[in-house]
């Protein structure tokens, strides 16, 4: 499964956003996913994928305007650190 559905099979999921609407050239503004939205789908990023997002979702909202540019932008994400012994 590729990370754009993946990504679009958790916005269904966890934020009841319509299958239909979740295509890579959907707008961020077309879903509806203002800044607050934006840091709870950031934390559901993190937990699905394994990944740390950065802590500045509105930095975030300038580089990724469609669902496609925040599903490359995933792919770019370093690995979660794993907790220790």
């Amino acid at each position: 499964m590729s990370t754009l559905e993946r990504l679009a099979a958790l916005l269904h999921r966890e934020f009841q956003l319509a299958p239909g609407a979740l295509v890579p050239e959907a707008t961020l503004e077309t879903l509806e996913i203002d800044s607050l939205r934006m840091i709870e789908i950031l934390f559901c990023i993190e937990d699905e994928f394994g990944v740390k997002a950065p802590e500045d979702a509105a930095a975030l909202r300038e580089r990724v305007r469609t669902l496609g540019d925040l599903a490359a932008y995933i792919d770019t994400l370093p690995p979660a650190p794993r907790p220790g012994p």
